[in-house]
């Protein structure tokens, strides 16, 4: 328990309140233990738990092998007051990291939950509640009553505070670095454990005259059937099965998900990704790609892993050569656009997950290809607003389209990055006022030997926009910014 609470540490700073639930418990056993044999080994089991932990961590975390104690204050510290904001997607509004709602964590955990489950903890919970009350109104010599002993009891009331207490410390820091439930996917051991008491208080329930094992068969079975139904919903969305959604929130709208909640969309799409653009060249030695988030030749930890369980042959083929353009595009590219062309999407629950597009007209349909050359032509007969570095910035409707004649080879290697500076600033959250809202990359394509790029603007009025590409290194090659 102890290893495992110390990997959990290591994993997710906020598993810290889990280790020191255990030692509270353990502690508290140790008071309440009669005899000198008795404490001496609650004593026992309090030191070799908190060694092991202890242990664990400092091996696997090299951060704190210079000063322990204040590295992992620091760490504490850093969680509850990150310098660092994010946005974040919630049923359907944008809100910061820092300023997430109240119900931010028991929305996500409820969602995502296999309903079964769901329904079956909180039973638990419930159960669980009525027996302690039990034995807090009869003295603490009491029985639990329901199927459970004393040591059972002592265990779910342990259950509970590993549940409840990281969403309540989660409460009390607002950390703003923790902007995910995947930070707090280990609130789901607890759980399903908890699950299991409702179910042995169901097995020794009677009701009017049935025999217990016929509640608890009924019981049972519909657990069975629930967590079967979870089971090939999950193997029917496989290798995508942590992207699982319960019925409680719209699956079937298209992209309703990615638009109402921000998703870790990392997972087996890359490779899915990897193995279609190679299928898609299967003649060429070497194909160049741009993935929307990281180059393919950068250390990129998710992005690279999933380079790596490709075949030896396979990666020989894939690089990222910063001369010339990519012969393919991956990642998700913003909802109100069609830019840049698409060959390839992998959906989940009606939600694109994997974009394969190209900035080569010639491996798209010449009717889709023909489209490009009429924006190109409708984008250069608009108002032009902005001139820089090559680039002439057009406005024709509710778009804003960029071309640059004497296109060099590479240039669309990376990224169009557009910020938007709303009229009304209360559009912008805070953190967000100085770097811009609305923040789009956009991949361009080559047409005709120019290079163009294009992107819908927002409804809401705007009083100036930045438009950049940034280098690898995180620096801008060009920036211009202009008034609408």
């Amino acid at each position: 328990c102890g290893m495992a609470a110390g990997l959990l540490v290591h994993l997710r700073i906020m598993g810290v309140v889990l280790f020191a639930v255990v030692l509270a418990f353990s502690a508290w056993a140790w008071f309440r233990a009669e005899g000198n044999a008795a404490r001496r080994r609650a004593a026992a089991t309090i030191g070799v738990f908190a060694l092991w932990g202890g242990v664990v961590l400092f091996i696997s975390l090299p951060y704190l092998w210079g000063d322990p104690a204040g590295r992992l204050a620091e760490m504490v510290a850093v969680l509850a007051d990150h310098p660092s904001f994010f946005n974040e997607a919630f049923r359907g509004e944008m809100f910061s990291s820092a300023a997430l709602p109240w119900d931010y964590l028991p929305h996500w955990f409820a969602i995502s939950q296999p309903p079964v489950t769901l329904l079956l903890g909180l039973l638990g919970l419930g159960t669980l509640g009525l027996a302690a009350g039990g034995v807090f109104r009869r003295g603490a010599g009491a029985k639990p009553g329901v199927a459970w002993g004393a040591a059972e009891l002592r265990f779910g009331v342990l259950l509970a505070a590993c549940f409840a207490l990281p969403l309540v410390a989660f409460a009390l820091l607002r950390p703003n670095a923790y902007n995910g439930w995947r930070h707090f996917y280990f609130l789901h051991g607890p759980f399903c454990l908890l699950a299991t008491f409702a179910l042995m208080g169901l097995r020794q329930l009677s009701a009017r005259g049935l025999r217990r094992r016929w509640v608890g068969g009924a019981a049972g079975a519909l657990t069975a059937a629930g967590l079967g139904a979870a089971a090939v919903e999950m193997a029917q969305i496989h290798p995508h099965q942590y992207l699982y959604f319960n019925f409680f929130v719209d699956r079937k709208t298209p992209e309703g998900l990615r638009v109402r909640y921000k998703i870790d969309y990392w997972g087996m799409r890359w490779r899915q990704g990897y193995e279609y653009a190679l299928r898609q060249a299967p003649s060429s030695p070497v194909i160049n790609l741009k993935s929307l988030a990281t180059p393919i030749g950068t250390p990129a930890w998710g992005l690279v892993r999933n380079v790596r369980i490709l075949p030896a042959p396979a990666r020989a083929r894939l690089t990222y050569d910063p001369t010339r353009d990519p012969d393919f595009y991956l990642g998700n590219f913003p909802l109100d656009d069609y830019f840049p062309p698409v060959l390839h999407q992998i959906k989940v629950y009606n939600d694109t997950i994997m974009t394969v597009a190209t900035p080569d007209l010639a491996r798209v349909d010449p009717a889709v290809a023909d489209e490009y050359r009429a924006l190109l032509r409708a984008a250069t007969a608009g108002e032009l607003v902005a001139r820089a570095y090559g680039y002439e910035v057009y406005r024709h409707g509710s778009r804003l389209a960029w071309v640059k004649e004497a296109c060099e080879p590479g240039e669309l290697l990376r990224d169009f990055r557009l910020a938007f500076y709303p009229v009304d600033a209360s559009r912008v959250v805070p953190h967000r006022q100085r770097q811009g809202n609305n923040v789009k990359l956009i991949s361009g394509v080559r047409v005709d030997g120019k290079c163009l790029g294009a992107a819908q603007l927002p409804e809401y009025a705007v009083s100036r926009v930045r438009l950049r590409q940034r280098s690898d290194e995180g620096g801008a090659l060009w920036e211009v910014e202009f008034h609408l």
